[in-house]
């Protein structure tokens, strides 16, 4: 499953969206680079190294914007893992739970991935989501062969949800290009939001 909507957010949430990445940028920056991820909860209290009003912008999105167009695609979720991407390139991967990987080599995966700008001002950057077929939640082992990939361009306002087990990559890009990624759990994930904070 491959979903593209446009002219989700009114103005203001997006830059709401937009000033959390600047702050994620630099909570990152912080601690040395290492991926910040934050988990919501469908109930009980969030982790996250970001402060309750920065907080209050995710809880707006998912919300009044994400979690209505997704619930049909993860209808029982356990929660949310977020976090930001502020100008960086990633390579080929499939979304996963990091530390359940870490531990013990297995691809734990989500329930649906989305991928949301809400800023860019970029050449390039754009989303490349292989044609491989899904990989199983629980496979161990090398990442799946593909053969061609769609392409989607970043576009400002523009969210893409896709299925489980789907091989992507950020395109190599010049400028600035902000994503907001969310991944839909049937459980809660291993990863914590402070990498020092053991799992």
């Amino acid at each position: 499953m491959l979903h593209v909507v446009d002219n989700l957010l009114p103005p203001d949430v997006l830059q709401e969206l937009r000033n959390l990445c600047d702050i994620h940028g630099r909570l990152k920056q912080q601690h040395s680079g290492e991926a910040l991820f934050s988990w919501r909860p469908e109930s009980g209290e969030p982790r996250s190294l970001h402060a309750p009003t920065e907080l209050a912008a995710i809880d707006r999105y998912l919300d009044e914007a994400l979690l209505p167009l997704a619930t049909p695609f993860a209808p029982n979720r356990a929660g949310v893992e977020w976090w930001c991407n502020t100008n960086n390139d990633l390579d080929w991967h499939i979304d996963k739970d990091e530390a359940e990987g870490i531990n013990s080599g297995r691809y734990q995966l989500p329930l649906l991935s989305t991928v949301f700008y809400p800023h860019v001002s970029c050449a390039g950057g754009e989303l490349l989501i292989a044609d491989n077929p899904p990989i199983p939640d629980g496979h161990k082992g090398p990442l799946p062969r593909f053969r061609s990939v769609i392409s989607i361009p970043p576009v400002v306002n523009r969210l893409v949800l896709f299925s489980p087990g789907i091989l992507h990559r950020i395109n190599p890009f010049e400028g600035e290009r902000y994503s907001v990624a969310v991944n839909i759990w049937k459980q809660p994930t291993l990863t914590r939001p402070d990498p020092d904070t053991p799992a």
